[in-house]
């Protein structure tokens, strides 16, 4: 008699711990509304990244042809003056 009444005491208890339908359904599209949010929140921030970054190498681009075109400037002036100082002692 003892075992039977703990395993009704039992099972009535565990009867009771199962998911319930209702509820259990608004968490599953809560659950689905926000890893949507999530995803386009992911997809806007990659976008941004993105544009970011392609912000960055044109900047480096246009840093790195400045400064070769520097360096071709000096290069002929000193050429230049090299030539010019050579056709003076002549």
């Amino acid at each position: 008699m003892k075992q039977l009444l703990i395993t009704l005491t039992t099972g009535l208890l565990l009867s009771g711990c199962g998911p319930e339908d209702g509820n259990h359904a608004a968490q599953t599209a809560a659950a689905a509304k926000a890893e949507q949010l999530a995803a386009q929140e992911r997809e806007r921030t990659e976008a941004r990244l993105h544009e970011q970054e392609s912000r960055a190498s044109r900047w480096q681009l246009a840093a790195m042809l400045a400064f070769s075109g520097a360096a071709f400037a000096l290069l002929i002036g000193a050429a230049i003056g090299s030539r010019a100082r050579h056709d003076a002692e002549q």
